[in-house]
């Protein structure tokens, strides 16, 4: 009976043996690669999403926004990087056009989205003019103004800044009057640096732009360099007098932790960032101060000589073109953006869905967020036009570090940004 039983034994093990790369390759195994700060929260996210799909193994990757873009670009480019990936609204078309991207019409046929793709906003930045959508809207937000209630009163200001002339004059007040920092911007010229957003919402909020659309459909530029040389003076002269400190020409993102802990730690009265950042503010104040009113108000960007403005930003998600499981890269997606995520996970981001937009219960602190949204706009022409966004917000970036620096004119800086532009321009449209 021993030996009969060994050699049953032997038999299972056998056919065991035989089986175990079969089931091995049954295993499916992704990444995704995710630029915010929330990893502790995806990756329970994720956790669950293998729980409902147990041939699908996610690994997760961390990488920064400033290193985001050209990463995947140059892994692209040799056949590498992750299998989904998350990236800015705006750099959507460009990644397609460039073949990192691979197009998600027919995975959007196979296996269609729960409201359809018409309900997700910034459906013109997810796709190119022949129609090929390249990237799935995953989040929605715009940049506000952040203020602490509690130094703007000890500066004696009663009441939020409406132009940027007076912005300008509640952050030196503030200086003056309370030796800390008025409007605490980040000024470095890193890639995909935040000065690009607060440089184009001053042009806009005086009727200029970098990219514009003529009558005739063709794309130009509406900016001249005295434009550029008013908006680089403007920011430089936080830095010059003294109530944005010179440090922060050495910080390129608004969630900057110097930035973020001086907003807590009631160091600085004044920043500009986008919703989840603002959230980590709260957070954080919170954790530091237990039961204690939060000194925080959120209000629109100030008003130019035409309007005031800000962008609709957001987050896509795409399938690296290089991916071997498309199929199950677009279930991660399709999961990624389901309700669930932004009630028990991503909550520090709004969904890009409509159908899931008109139900964000929008707190005190964030309704100057969402009185910004009504005076944001979409990128358009910058999208549309020949030359990459990337390309023209990493220009601007150098541009205005060189010339914050002190490293170049102004002047000097402001030719060198347009004439980079117009290049750009004219040789994508060839």
């Amino acid at each position: 009976m021993s030996k009969w039983m060994l050699r049953v034994a032997a038999a299972i093990f056998g056919m065991v043996a035989a089986f175990a790369p079969a089931l091995a390759q049954q295993t499916v195994n992704l990444t995704f690669r995710f630029n915010d700060t929330e990893e502790k929260e995806m990756r329970a996210a994720l956790d669950q999403f293998e729980k409902q799909n147990p041939g699908i193994k996610v690994t997760l990757q961390r990488i920064g926004w400033r290193d985001a873009r050209d990463q995947f670009l140059r892994e692209a480019a040799v056949g590498q990087g992750p299998d989904v990936v998350h990236v800015a609204q705006v750099w959507v078309k460009e990644m397609g056009q460039a073949g990192a991207l691979q197009p998600l019409n027919d995975l959007i046929k196979q296996a269609p989205l729960t409201n359809g793709f018409s309900d997700f906003m910034a459906q013109e930045l997810a796709q190119n003019k022949e129609g090929r959508i390249y990237g799935l809207p995953w989040t929605t937000d715009t940049w506000a103004m952040v203020y602490r209630t509690d130094l703007l009163k000890e500066a004696g200001v009663t009441k939020l800044p409406e132009t940027w002339a007076e912005l300008h004059d509640v952050s030196a007040q503030v200086k003056q009057r309370t030796g800390k920092t008025g409007f605490g911007f980040p000024a470095g010229g890193s890639a995909s640096g935040a000065i690009w957003f607060l440089a184009n919402c001053y042009w806009w909020s005086n009727g200029k732009a970098m990219v514009v659309q003529k009558p005739d459909g063709t794309y130009g530029m509406n900016l001249t360099t005295a434009d550029v040389v008013d908006s680089m003076r403007y920011v430089k002269s936080f830095l010059t007098e003294g109530h944005n400190p010179t440090s922060n020409l050495s910080a390129s993102d608004a969630h900057d932790p110097s930035i973020l802990q001086a907003l807590v730690n009631g160091q600085q009265a004044i920043a500009t960032m986008p919703p989840n950042t603002y959230k980590q503010v709260l957070e954080m104040y919170a954790t530091a101060n237990p039961g204690k009113p939060v000194p925080f108000v959120s209000g629109p960007f100030p008003k130019g000589t035409v309007t005031r403005t800000s962008m609709i930003g957001g987050r896509m998600l795409g399938i690296n073109a290089n991916s071997k499981h498309p199929a199950e890269a677009w279930k991660l997606i399709r999961f990624l953006a389901s309700e669930p995520i932004f009630t028990q996970y991503y909550t520090t981001q709004f969904p890009a869905q409509r159908s899931l937009l008109k139900n964000v219960n929008w707190s005190p602190e964030l309704k100057g967020f969402a009185e910004q949204l009504g005076y944001a706009r979409t990128w358009g022409p910058y999208s549309d036009g020949p030359a990459p966004i990337g390309a023209m917000w990493n220009a601007t970036g150098r541009a205005f570090s060189a010339a914050l620096s002190g490293q170049r004119r102004e002047q000097d800086a402001a030719e060198e940004l347009l004439q980079a532009v117009d290049k750009l321009m004219k040789t994508r449209s060839q």
